[in-house]
């Protein structure tokens, strides 16, 4: 996301309700009955809400007067945000997870480059604007500029401001809303998800694929790849960029709220959500494409964009399903990939060896990064229990991956970049009854 639509939530570790005083423990659990929300839930808001706008980590270090005020901040300032139409918590969305990308980012990097070019071109006015604090030296600690004037730190001049870095020979800082320093630095990653606003599940058109930007912890979080789930995120402001229509924004302890239910949908429709069924479903969405139809879906869903004054195209995100011709559970080392390292399968139909005999077209080479490895199980089936079955060759599987297009001898050959896999354990051979694993056969 761009820094216009940066919306974090923080958060910390769990604080038992013992831990917190009384008049807190009271003013919460009001506030979770009119809410109609669990009272965990509300404190784990509450402990976000201190940690974001007060830097406060420990609770149990603060007086029970003031996490008592700050218990009534957020309940007053949530009430004003619902009554004006406004939600802290975002709204609650359906579906199941589809895939992962391979690579995360750093949230806050244009906001660091912006800040240096701000205070670069005008200190004072990059100051006034509540975005960036300055730090001057004080006689024995830093003292911190901002749009609400210059208060002490807690720094000694001897030592370097937590979160701080250089601009036009000055040390300066990002600013919370309320004023207070915040990291340089918000690692994130974008989920797949196929789904949409629980009240509007069923409606004609309502499902799409969403990007769920997941930030801090949740970067990195492991989910069952078309397991119907239930999750809470911000839909993306109305006057957000064309490219970023799609993105949901997350709480940063969102890897821990992930609820997997079928039972947002009547009990005679469940068998609807199953992927095989879900994915290829063309009238619920669009995002379906056989693997013979791979290179029209590059020509015809593909995005061009502009990077230093070249013009790129990305490829679509996109369904497909095929048969397991190889596969390589093993990993090798790879430069281009963020963990170093990567695997593959192919995939192929009837329809494609038809099309191109023993010819190049006759598979599509699957690549899969680090992180659907880790954080997603590619190449296994699951139980309703959650066991798992590793699946071989002449498996049935489905894939969320981003084509892409080589051109080999004149023609265009399709490949995808895979965010996702999902293997029903009724239309898988398992791993024990054969299939070379190994990356040898890619050789």
């Amino acid at each position: 996301m761009t820094e216009e639509y940066e919306e974090i939530d923080y958060t910390i570790e769990e604080t038992n309700a013992e831990g917190l005083p009384a008049g807190v423990v009271e003013r919460l659990t009001k506030y979770a009955e009119r809410i109609k929300k669990e009272y965990s839930e509300v404190e784990k808001q509450y402990l976000a809400y201190i940690a974001k706008e007060y830097l406060c980590e420990s609770p149990n270090d603060e007086d029970d007067d003031l996490l008592i005020d700050w218990a009534e901040q957020l309940v007053i300032e949530t009430r004003n945000e619902t009554s004006s139409g406004g939600n802290y918590g975002g709204v609650k969305f359906v579906g199941m997870f589809a895939g992962v990308e391979p690579n995360s980012r750093d949230r806050r990097a244009n906001l660091v480059k912006r800040a240096k070019r701000d205070f670069t071109l005008d200190a004072g006015a990059a100051v006034s604007s509540g975005f960036v604090g300055h730090y001057t030296k004080g006689d024995d600690v830093w003292m911190l500029n901002t749009s609400n004037g210059e208060k002490r730190s807690e720094f000694k001049t001897d030592e370097i401001p937590d979160h701080s870095f250089i601009a036009d020979g000055e040390r300066i800082v990002l600013l919370t809303k309320a004023g207070r320093p915040k990291a340089m630095s918000m690692i994130g990653r974008n989920y797949f998800f196929l789904g949409a606003p629980e009240d509007e599940f069923t409606n004609d058109g309502a499902i799409q694929l969403w990007r769920l930007d997941c930030q801090g912890e949740s970067a990195n979080m492991e989910v069952r790849i078309g397991k119907p789930c239930r999750i809470e995120a911000r839909p993306p402001n109305e006057n957000a960029p064309e490219g970023f229509k799609d993105v949901l924004g997350t709480s940063l302890s969102i890897k821990d709220s992930i609820e997997y239910t079928d039972e947002f949908v009547a009990k005679e429709v469940r068998p609807l959500l199953n992927p095989m069924k879900m994915w290829v479903d063309l009238e619920l969405h669009g995002y379906y494409a056989p693997l013979e139809e791979l290179t029209e879906a590059f020509e015809s869903m593909s995005r061009t964009f502009t990077i230093n004054g070249e013009q790129g195209k990305s490829g679509p995100v996109i369904f497909t399903r095929g048969t397991v011709n190889r596969l390589s559970s093993e990993a090798r080392d790879s430069e281009y990939d963020e963990g170093g390292r990567s695997y593959s399968l192919s995939l192929t139909s009837q329809a494609l060896q038809s099309i191109h005999g023993n010819s190049d077209g006759k598979e599509v080479m699957c690549w899969i990064s680090s992180a659907c490895n880790d954080l997603t199980n590619p190449f296994s089936s699951f139980t309703d229990d959650g066991d798992e079955i590793p699946y071989a060759e002449n498996s049935t599987v489905l894939i969320c991956g981003r084509v892409a297009v080589k051109r080999k001898d004149g023609k265009d050959i399709p490949n995808l970049k895979v965010m996702g896999v999902y293997a029903d354990r009724r239309r898988i051979r398992r791993r024990a009854t054969g299939g070379d694993t190994g990356r040898g056969q890619f050789e």
